[in-house]
């Protein structure tokens, strides 16, 4: 799978994989592709050995491989995989709330395991499989107006759209004009862009280059006078587009150039045919492109009164005060945010 080719490349140093496969019958019915690797449960907190998803929880989803109808036994894998005892914690952070989700979250293990769950990403799931003028239809007249009034900012300078979708060397600069626009936004400061880390850049670079191959990757890349002003990172998959990463440059806050390339998005998938787009994230402007919504929780599984059980209800006690100062910091560096207001 090029994802966790591309996660092993970037993340993997120090982690031995933990490959678990449930049959049937001599039919392959579900799949945990994990790894073991010691780190902190928290950052500069004691270490532990975790068991996690082999990708890069940066991509903001996680999922099981189960066939339908077969997904007790994903749960009973990842029991297995527990009761091996190579491992304090299973941490699938985070994980979309399907049918394999369900059976994992429910894992009791008789008394021997613990689960603990929570809420953690909110995603805006926009349904176009009846054309780009039905889907714009059923969005707002105040969506409409202020994607109207970006575009008519826009081609008062000039500009450009550019879109990298098969390899190649332009393809590559598009890329690195996305990743360099990264890190000069907001998300730096609150260190959570793709393009300030090495690691990070290196894994969206390995992802492109395995992806792109496949067409099943694309980037958007908005220039404004020149300079790369708004950028967007989407992976097909299913039938969906699935935008991992929106980036855009404040100080063209007038234009709006989030707006516009969060639209671009969605033609671009429309153009390629794809029935409906997930933006893995919910924002004041992005809500308006829901025509319903997904979840994706974290989730962690450990054994009960454990190193691991110890660690996570300690965290669990310091959880408020963690949240408060994440808070505060989230209001001092996105006040001026384009999705706001």
């Amino acid at each position: 799978m090029d994802w966790i080719l591309s996660w092993s490349s970037a993340f993997g140093e120090g982690a031995a994989p933990r490959i678990g496969c449930a049959w049937r019958d001599g039919q392959l019915t579900a799949a945990l592709p994990l790894g073991v690797k010691r780190e902190p449960l928290w950052r500069g907190g004691p270490q532990m050995r975790k068991l996690s998803m082999l990708c890069s929880d940066r991509a903001g989803f996680h999922d099981v491989l189960a066939v339908p109808g077969q997904e007790t036994d994903a749960a009973a894998l990842l029991e297995e995989m527990l009761a091996a005892r190579d491992c304090d914690i299973a941490d699938l952070t985070p994980m979309r709330a399907a049918a394999a989700f369900a059976r994992i979250s429910g894992t009791e293990g008789g008394s021997r395991f613990r689960t603990r769950q929570r809420q953690e990403i909110r995603a805006v799931v926009c349904r176009h499989d009846d054309g780009l003028e039905a889907c714009l239809a059923r969005r707002s007249r105040k969506f409409r107006s202020s994607l109207r009034a970006g575009r008519r900012a826009l081609q008062q300078r000039e500009h450009e759209m550019l879109t990298a979708d098969s390899p190649g060397a332009a393809a590559d600069r598009i890329l690195e004009a996305a990743l360099a626009l990264s890190a000069r936004t907001w998300k730096a400061r609150l260190g959570t862009d793709i393009g300030t880390g090495k690691r990070t850049r290196l894994f969206f670079q390995e992802l492109w280059r395995r992806m792109s191959a496949s067409g099943t990757m694309a980037v958007h890349l908005l220039t404004i006078d020149g300079r790369p002003a708004a950028s967007s990172l989407c992976v097909e998959a299913g039938g969906t587009s699935y935008g991992l990463v929106l980036d855009f440059d404040e100080t063209y806050g007038k234009i709006s150039p989030g707006r516009i390339m969060a639209w671009r998005g969605i033609e671009a998938a429309i153009e390629r045919g794809l029935k409906t787009s997930n933006t893995l994230r919910s924002t004041p402007f992005l809500d308006r492109l829901g025509d319903e919504f997904e979840t994706f929780h974290r989730l962690r599984v450990c054994r009960r009164y454990g190193w691991g059980d110890l660690l996570l209800t300690t965290q669990d006690l310091l959880r408020p005060v963690g949240k408060r100062a994440r808070k505060l910091k989230q209001l001092r560096t996105r006040k001026r945010s384009a999705f706001v207001g």
